[in-house]
């Protein structure tokens, strides 16, 4: 009983693990996702629990019909599964932790991008863009902006509480003191590659 509950969990621990890598690949949007899912959960945590109960249950069903698991379970199976879900967890928190997904996507993203820094015409075609809707590489750019102090913004996910609203994306030469487009309410930057950096950016209400 114990390893068929370990097993399901791991089952249902890589696809979630997965998703977070993926969606981290895209700056801010993971602490965007959850917070619209605890959102969720606050108002539909009921409902959304006794649905979890009942797909895991089901599930518990399904592999003990499947006799997938051996009737009888060796203490060293369950220590097994125990050892892959350590592994499946520590290794995604490693890589959120390192920011690997991020950086990884921004490499194959960064041909395209350098060449617009590179193009001042393209650039400016693209800043002056209404709305801006632009493919470069795997990011779709949403809002662009050249600010004068210094730094090229390239959006990519904006989202927007009651009280704030926040850009994320990538810039490249950031100065220290915000963006005028953006906003200066909020503001951090962090290293991705070069000359290259993450920002999140927005203006309180």
């Amino acid at each position: 009983m114990m390893n068929r509950f370990l097993f399901m969990l791991l089952l249902l621990l890589q696809p979630i693990c997965l998703g977070l890598l993926w969606i981290s690949c895209f700056p801010g949007l993971i602490f965007d996702v959850l917070f619209s899912l605890f959102f969720i959960v606050y108002i539909y945590g009921i409902p959304l629990l006794v649905l979890f109960g009942v797909v895991f249950l089901v599930g518990m069903k399904i592999i003990r019909n499947m006799n997938f698991l051996p009737v009888k379970q060796a203490r060293s199976d369950r220590q097994k599964l125990l050892i892959a879900i350590a592994i499946t967890v520590g290794l995604t928190a490693i890589l959120l932790k390192t920011n690997l997904p991020q950086i990884t996507a921004f490499a194959i993203s960064s041909p395209a991008l350098d060449g617009v820094v590179a193009d001042a015409n393209k650039l400016q075609s693209i800043c002056n863009s209404q709305p801006v809707n632009q493919q470069l590489g795997l990011y779709r750019v949403i809002e662009c902006d050249r600010d004068s102090r210094g730094g090229i913004y390239f959006s990519t996910e904006k989202f927007s509480t009651m009280d704030s609203a926040k850009f994320h994306g990538f810039v490249y030469q950031p100065n220290p003191y915000g963006n005028y487009h953006f906003g200066s309410d909020i503001y951090e930057y962090y290293p991705i590659k070069g000359e290259w950096y993450g920002f999140t950016a927005g203006k309180r209400s």
